[in-house]
């Protein structure tokens, strides 16, 4: 860590990158363990693969970072589809995009209440 200078450290802990489905197994004990070995950020990707209480577990854990891409691209991608579903003759795409967006927002206000109640 010091001879390469960086700030945080990814960790394989059960998650992968673009997980669809929430059934990711994390090892916690190791997350612990890195937590106590290592004075860096732990940074947890693959985290759409987890569910909500192990992701607070996690956290909890030892965990700083938690990536969620591939999760809200989910939200998004949906909501889209189903306005474009709903309303096939739409052309701007203003109002799809804001359909996605406006499920951002609600699908991250709910992740960041859920992680900041681990603390």
């Amino acid at each position: 860590m010091e001879a390469t200078g960086v700030d945080a450290l990814a960790v394989a802990v059960g998650s992968s990158h673009a997980m669809t489905e929430r059934s990711a197994a994390l090892d916690l004990a190791l997350i612990t363990r890195l937590k106590e070995a290592v004075r860096l950020p732990l940074v947890l990707h693959g985290s759409s693969g987890v569910a909500d209480e192990t992701l607070v577990a996690a956290i909890r854990a030892g965990m700083t970072k938690i990536n969620v891409s591939t999760h809200l691209n989910g939200f998004f991608t949906r909501a889209v589809r189903e306005y474009l579903d709903a309303n096939p003759s739409v052309v701007d795409s203003r109002k799809y995009i804001k359909a996605g967006r406006d499920a951002l927002v609600l699908e991250t206000a709910r992740l960041l209440t859920l992680f900041a109640k681990v603390n």
